[in-house]
């Protein structure tokens, strides 16, 4: 196994529930986003969002 730097991103946000139809609270929301809101495939939309970074070296 080779070495590896482990980033940690952190991300917390008040989510609009008008925008998540069928969820009546924040616990449904994040795992509605969870499943079809993968934040990889639009990360700069949350860059207000972060709370912390974390680097984490890996020995292999």
């Amino acid at each position: 196994m080779a070495d590896k730097i482990r980033v940690t991103v952190v991300y917390e946000y008040e989510p609009d529930m008008k925008d998540y139809p069928g969820c009546e609270d924040v616990h449904a929301a994040a795992l509605l986003d969870a499943e079809e809101n993968d934040i990889r495939l639009f990360p700069e939309a949350y860059d207000d969002d972060i709370v912390s970074v974390t680097y984490l070296g890996l020995s292999g």
